[in-house]
């Protein structure tokens, strides 16, 4: 893993960017499913939040 450190002047231009167009949400789960999605997520290279994502893109395609 390649860890890349920004300026002073990416890091803030980077945070404006990412409040302007990005919401946040949070998920609460028992630990036991959290556990089972981390596994899963390391395992397929996914990360969580990438993974969360696109699961809820595909159930709302099935659901159209």
């Amino acid at each position: 893993m390649i860890k890349i450190t920004l300026s002073k002047a990416q890091r803030k231009a980077n945070d404006k960017y990412i409040k302007e167009n990005y919401s946040q949400v949070k998920l609460s789960m028992p630990k036991e499913e959290a556990e089972t999605l981390d596994r899963y997520c390391k395992e397929k290279g996914h990360t969580k939040a990438g993974f969360i994502r696109q699961a809820i893109k595909d159930k709302m395609e099935r659901n159209e």
